[in-house]
């Protein structure tokens, strides 16, 4: 097995010899090379190629907001963390752009170890270097003209809310997202992980928020919101039917409060590859769906022809990138094909797939595209197989409602 790459960049020299000692039970597993500033770091770096760059975030010279950003543009199959021990958020919101995750120091070396392994192994997944490099320079998701709006509109206001604001961030896959990955990141050193969106806004704070929405430069607007009659609206739709469906059949199956919170971002995000495609692939996406009409085979099927890939893959990769919790991934990357997950037990996954083959999802036409299918050996390993007509209740009922 190839040795892992990795670049660390920091100005204490005092810092990098305790980091080679702290790591030095894993130099069989990663190859690393230490260094002490930004200039010297893209030296190493036009040289040979690097897995990952763990950089300091306060550098003379050259800051490790600046370096990730000139490292994102020049090599952006590398991935991107910031390790620091400063809490600087004016620091933070120049390099959340540009750092896929963010650590405290001192950081434990199995707890790296992990972090790292999560945000590569799904890398292996992908069927290229250029489609892992499109992927790696994403900052953020564009959102719906209207959503983007009402949220601006709030922040900007002088009696601006924070629990609006997370309602109206909530209706927002991309935000949403983002929102998840700055809360969860060690720099505001919170001892258990937030999925609940309102929990995170009222921990970031209304400053912190207005600093990511207006000066930060991460959100924007999708300027073109259709490709051959499958629309942002329409993946939108469809992703919070299915996150609102996946919290009722969590609930129903009696999962753990966390669960269910999980099952709702898991639904609310499972399709954030579909987004990716729109905004980030939109040739290869024309040719997805030509493929697809004209086969009447569903849109993951026509990806894996076009890209070698699909949106479940290329969405949490992104997602893994971004630091959101194991559970929420393995429901995004396996909620077509639950049995290669390899772990048979009912889940947020378990909620996820069956709330997304049981939510439909229409073209602009109004035809029912063809879409994802129930895995009837998974959910007779379950032991679910009797229960599938309560849940097709629910969606149903979620659907009426949603109509209403």
């Amino acid at each position: 097995m190839n040795k892992r790459k990795i670049l660390f960049v920091d100005d204490d020299s005092g810092v990098l010899s305790g980091l080679k000692r702290m790591l030095h039970k894993m130099k069989d597993e990663w190859d690393m090379k230490f260094v002490s500033g930004g200039q010297e770091a893209l030296d190493c770096l036009a040289r040979e190629t690097y897995d990952v760059i763990i950089s300091d975030m306060k550098m003379p010279k050259m800051t490790g907001a600046q370096l990730l950003k000139k490292v994102s543009e020049k090599y952006p199959n590398t991935v991107r963390f910031i390790l620091s021990g400063h809490s600087d958020k004016e620091l933070i919101l120049q390099s959340v752009g540009y750092a896929h995750r963010y650590l405290a120091k001192p950081c434990d070396p199995d707890k790296l170890r992990q972090l790292l392994a999560t945000s590569l192994g799904i890398r292996e997944m992908l069927t290229s270097r250029e489609l892992h490099a499109r992927i790696s320079k994403i900052k953020s998701l564009p959102s719906p003209p209207e959503i983007y709006n009402k949220v601006i509109s709030e922040v900007q206001s002088p009696n601006a809310n924070l629990n609006r604001i997370a309602d109206l961030i909530s209706q927002d896959v991309g935000m949403t997202a983002k929102v998840l990955q700055m809360v969860n990141s060690a720099f505001f050193s919170l001892p258990t992980h937030v999925d609940n969106l309102r929990r995170a806004v009222s921990l970031l704070g209304l400053n912190t928020i207005q600093g990511l929405l207006l000066t930060a430069g991460i959100f924007s607007c999708f300027e073109n919101t259709e490709i051959m009659g499958i629309s942002v609206n329409i993946i939108y739709t469809h992703s919070m039917s299915v996150g609102a469906n996946a919290t009722a059949i969590a609930k129903q199956l009696g999962m753990s409060q966390n669960s269910v919170e999980d099952a709702q971002m898991a639904g609310m995000l499972h399709d954030i590859g579909k987004l990716i495609l729109m905004e980030y692939f939109r040739e290869e996406t024309k040719q997805v769906i030509k493929l697809a009409v004209e086969n009447k085979m569903p849109l993951y099927f026509a990806e894996k022809e076009i890209l070698g890939v699909s949106h479940a893959k290329i969405g949490a990769h992104l997602l893994s990138l971004w630091g959101l919790p194991d559970s929420i991934i393995e429901a995004i990357i396996f909620h077509h094909s639950p049995s290669k997950a390899g772990d048979i037990s009912i889940n947020v996954l378990t909620a996820v797939h069956i709330a997304n083959a049981l939510t439909p999802e229409f073209h602009e036409t109004g035809r029912l595209l063809k879409s994802s299918t129930i895995d009837p050996d998974y959910i007779q390993a379950l032991g679910l197989s009797n229960r599938l007509e309560s849940f097709n209740d629910i969606c149903n009922s979620n659907l009426e409602i949603e109509k209403v």
